[in-house]
């Protein structure tokens, strides 16, 4: 018989407060084995359960994504959703890395002020859904 883990040893080598653990059991993330006492009991296996929460939310899964990743098992449809995600991620590394470019040329910019910068202009009407057509030449 595989032995239990206290919540609070679960905190302690999760590094989560056993509030987290409560809100996990409740959110269907988690599952608690047994009680003893009034203390929830847990199979060994939730600390690995608790990696994959910890490194997705760090890749910035929602709590719903985690819960679809779970649920797979890590079967095939697993490759499926992560591979979906990494794309995801990719695309939102490549806007980011566009945007602290244009942080860089702004904060280097010879100009008095940024936002009559012609670049930052371009810049601002990119950031607009319909672009150029809303931001007028040195409007801010």
């Amino acid at each position: 018989m595989e032995e239990l883990l206290d919540i609070g040893e679960v905190a302690a080598r999760s590094g989560l407060a056993a509030s987290a653990l409560r809100y996990y059991e409740r959110e269907q993330i988690i599952v608690s084995s047994d009680r003893k006492g009034l203390r929830r009991q847990y199979r060994s296996d939730v600390l690995r359960t608790l990696a994959v929460v910890s490194m997705c939310q760090r890749a910035g899964f929602s709590l719903a994504e985690i819960k679809r990743l779970l649920a797979t098992g890590g079967g095939p449809e697993w490759k499926r959703f992560a591979a979906q995600k990494r794309d995801e991620l990719r695309a939102q590394s490549e806007q980011l890395g566009s945007i602290a470019e244009q942080l860089d040329h702004a904060l280097q910019c010879p100009s008095p002020n940024v936002f009559d910068c012609e670049h930052f202009q371009t810049s601002l009407r990119e950031a607009l859904p319909f672009g150029s057509g809303v931001l007028s030449a040195g409007s801010t």
